[in-house]
């Protein structure tokens, strides 16, 4: 038996630039492992690999450049049946060739290594009537290299053909796209098996042999096909009938241009789908829509989502009588994303909120369309909009709101104070702007304070959907996708964050975006960029990075009165009794908003501004007692802000060594100040250098002059920076 694979073969597969990785069994260990195609691991790396994983099994990584403007792939045949067929349509039994026969085997069936154009993707030729399937290979995929060890039959792979490592790539033979089509065609034939049974044959192959002539194969091709199908010790006469079958298809016309011109399913579901009204368009991003007749103009539906699939086989059960399986389906498909993409226009598309400084239309979620459009006389009902809606995962209807009361049932039923409550009804305000900045509400509580139920009735009041409670996703990219499906983003339970997501966090309440390698095979960059409310929960010290603080709305809730506790259900079916005159009252709001927003002077002592001007603008159509919005935000800000500096363990370290007097002179001067309190503070939460303990202090210098520490930079030269900090309230000798 083989042993240590990896560590002995993989420096022979690196030495040929061909990328491999560990395989435990036949899965990679590495997690993304799709990444190590892009270039071949560092040396460092590679000892690393070798050290941790040499005893595991050897993955060679299909899909790289083999030159000529070819990648290498491999044919998986799954079936040992179907082994010469492959062998006979990529031309490997001539004797006279230049390709080589190259793979590998394994428990059953084998692999062939082959060169194809980078437009091939890896795919699966699924096989008919019993057959097994053949998987090419390409990028995104790997394959298990001799002399690894099987993980079901505990036996070395084996070379199938020429080894790998001792040919020139150019000698691979080249599996075109017409290839695999005619594989498609084939496998997918339930004739294939009678010819690999070596049974019924005539009426087999005569059905074959037509479909094969349709799809434009070669007399050649064909006659490789039926050779590669049939057994080898056959005795019948198909293949000296099979010419007569062959002229006998193109007499039919099945391989005539006219024949390819006729409408076929594809061309007739395409046409359908354009009589029957929808509107393609893009979004300027890369994205086909179209709007369907039944919910009006405003409402968009991705071209290659399920819900458009759904409808566009529905139609043609309808007026076809006809049901549609995948392949045409999906061809129609792709050809009206093409049209979308390249023909039509291109409008921007929104989710649940949109619009300018003159209205505001709201996406309710209404069957038919219909929209509730805002604008300075107030709001109404309307039966569409020329602006685009989707409806992302899980989205909910809203109710139709209704005139009277005031927000006051809204506290009522919330038990909020009056701070509180202020603070809620600017942030809701703030989430119905149709753009950018939006505060952040922040909701914190003591376990049992009904964090959770809040969180979610402010997302029914704005963005209703099936996900109501989202985790915190630990990556950018991952935040982004959501906001593209989200108006109204709520994350329950949060513990804590990195300071990645919290600038990412602020990048999406202010805009901005993230750029991502749009594949991992390929260097093109794909640009995630969506400005959104959202709502972040937790017990306490979720949040504490400054910049995110003063971007924040922060809520304190107490808890619940053990005696009068509801459950959810209760509450929230409460809750959605008062719901159409909540949204009424604040529809008004957003009506008043749009009459004084362009003359109202914005608050300048929030770094929020453009969010606090229309948060005050609205203002007037609210009746809340003593005390306004913009106030109310400002204080809340200060004392979350100042809580939270005062629990830094930096400030904490400041005011021991400015206890005295203030601190005059450099960063490395400061830092090393701190060694005279390393037992009062801990080591470890502090900055472990005295350049981080620069960036640190320029960082958090806004919000530390809140809680009265404060810093100053005054001045450079050439022993570096000098900082001066400093203390209210006095100083005492130190003891």
């Amino acid at each position: 038996m083989v042993k240590r694979a990896f560590r002995n073969e993989s420096d022979n597969f690196w030495g040929r630039g061909l990328p491999v990785i560990p395989v435990e069994g036949k899965a990679p260990i590495l997690t993304g492992w799709q990444g190590q195609l892009g270039a071949l691991p560092s040396n460092e790396k590679r000892k690393q690999w070798q050290d941790l994983y040499g005893d595991k099994n050897l993955g060679l990584l299909a899909g790289f450049d083999v030159g000529e403007g070819k990648i290498f792939v491999g044919l998986d045949v799954d079936d040992d049946r179907l082994l010469q067929l492959v062998i006979r349509i990529l031309g490997l039994d001539r004797q006279h060739r230049r390709a080589v026969l190259s793979g590998k085997k394994g428990k059953k069936g084998a692999t062939i290594f082959a060169r194809t154009v980078k437009a091939v993707k890896s795919t699966v030729i699924k096989g008919a009537g019993g057959l097994g399937n053949i998987d090419v290979l390409a990028a995104g995929k790997m394959t298990v290299m001799p002399p690894s060890i099987h993980p079901e039959t505990g036996k070395p792979y084996e070379v199938f053909g020429k080894p790998l490592l001792e040919i020139d790539f150019a000698d691979l033979p080249e599996v075109t796209e017409h290839q695999i089509k005619l594989m498609k065609i084939t496998l997918g034939s339930e004739h294939a098996i009678s010819l690999i049974l070596g049974e019924t044959t005539h009426d087999a192959g005569v059905a074959l042999v037509a479909a094969l002539v349709r799809v434009g194969a070669t007399n050649e091709e064909i006659n490789n096909i039926f050779i590669g199908l049939l057994p080898g010790d056959y005795k019948g006469n198909s293949l000296n009938e099979l010419p007569g079958w062959i002229a006998s298809a193109r007499a039919k016309g099945f391989g005539d241009a006219s024949d390819e011109e006729a409408p076929t399913l594809t061309h007739a579901l395409v046409t359908l789908a354009i009589n029957a009204g929808i509107e393609l368009f893009n979004d300027g991003d890369g994205t086909a829509f179209a709007t369907l007749p039944h919910t009006g103009s405003a409402v968009a539906y991705r071209v290659k989502s399920d819900a458009f699939k759904q409808w566009l086989r529905h139609q043609a059960y309808v007026v076809m009588e006809k049901a549609v399986n995948s392949a045409p389906l999906m061809e129609a498909v792709a050809t009206l994303e093409t049209k979308a993409l390249f023909d039509n226009a291109q409008y921007p598309v929104f989710a649940r909120v949109a619009g300018d400084d003159k209205n505001v239309i709201i996406d309710i979620g209404a069957s038919d369309g219909h929209v509730v459009k805002i604008d300075e006389a107030g709001w109404s009902v309307e039966p569409g909009s020329h602006l685009k809606f989707v409806r992302g995962a899980g989205f909910e209807r809203l109710p139709l709101p209704e005139r009277g009361s005031s927000l006051t049932e809204l506290k009522d039923f919330l038990s909020l104070d009056d701070h509180n409550f202020r603070l809620l009804v600017a942030f809701l305000i703030n989430a119905l702007k149709p753009r950018g900045p939006y505060f952040i509400l922040l909701v914190e509580g003591e376990q049992g304070s009904g964090k959770s139920v809040f969180c979610e009735m402010v997302k029914r009041i704005i963005d209703p959907n099936k996900a109501m409670r989202l985790r915190l996703p630990d990556k950018p990219q991952d935040l982004m996708i959501q906001a593209k499906e989200y108006r109204l983003l709520s994350f329950d339970n949060a513990s804590g964050m990195k300071a990645e997501m919290s600038d990412v966090l602020c990048t999406l309440a202010t805009g901005g975006g993230i750029a991502v390698r749009k594949l991992y095979s390929d260097g093109d960059i794909h640009v995630m960029s969506y400005t959104r409310p959202f709502i972040m929960n937790g017990i306490a010290g979720y949040a504490n990075r400054p910049d995110l603080m003063e971007r924040a709305i922060p809520i304190r809730l107490t808890p619940m009165p053990e005696g009068g506790r509801k459950t959810e259900a209760e509450l929230l079916a409460e809750f959605e009794d008062h719901l159409p005159s909540i949204l009424g009252n604040l529809y008004d709001a957003v009506a008043k908003a749009l009459e004084n927003f362009k003359t109202i002077e914005p608050p300048r002592h929030l770094r929020m501004a453009d969010a606090a001007k229309w948060i005050k603008a609205a203002e007037p159509a609210l009746t809340l007692g003593n005390g306004n919005l913009i106030d109310a935000i400002a204080q809340a800000q200060d004392d979350f802000v100042i809580e939270k500096v005062n629990e830094d363990p930096l400030v904490s370290m400041l005011r021991l060594v400015c206890r005295s007097c203030p601190f005059d002179g450099y960063a490395i001067d400061l830092f090393a100040a701190f060694k005279e309190h390393r037992e009062s503070v801990p080591e470890h939460a502090l900055p472990k250098s005295a350049s981080h303990l620069s960036n640190q202090l320029k960082r958090m210098r806004p919000a530390m002059a809140k809680a009265g520490v404060h810093v100053e930079f005054i001045g450079k030269d050439r022993k570096g920076m000098k900082i001066r900090v400093s203390l209210d309230g006095g100083y005492f000798p130190a003891f």
